[in-house]
């Protein structure tokens, strides 16, 4: 479902920089330290949304999953206008 919802936002936000299968998501601290089956994010490394669907995907990685929600939450929350990763740490 969070794969179905990640593209159909992609759709939606077509024309912003952060909504595209190439933008890059920092993973912040918390991500890095979600339960369950993982992909083994690390702390500050920086991915695309691709290979985020792919560590979601492929080994059912929860880490990758909440990634992706706050990134395309911050986007959902600000139309599209402002960088989701600032507007996250900065709201």
């Amino acid at each position: 479902m969070t794969s179905f919802c990640v593209l159909n936002l992609i759709e939606k936000y077509a024309g912003s920089q952060w909504a595209t299968l190439q933008s890059k998501i920092k993973i912040c601290r918390q991500v890095s330290l979600i339960n369950g089956t993982t992909a083994n994010l690390i702390e500050g490394d920086t991915l695309s949304v691709l290979e985020l669907m792919y560590g979601m995907m492929l080994p059912s990685g929860n880490d990758a999953s909440v990634a992706l929600g706050v990134h395309f939450g911050g986007i959902i929350k600000h139309g599209g206008k402002k960088d989701p990763e600032v507007s996250i740490t900065q709201d």
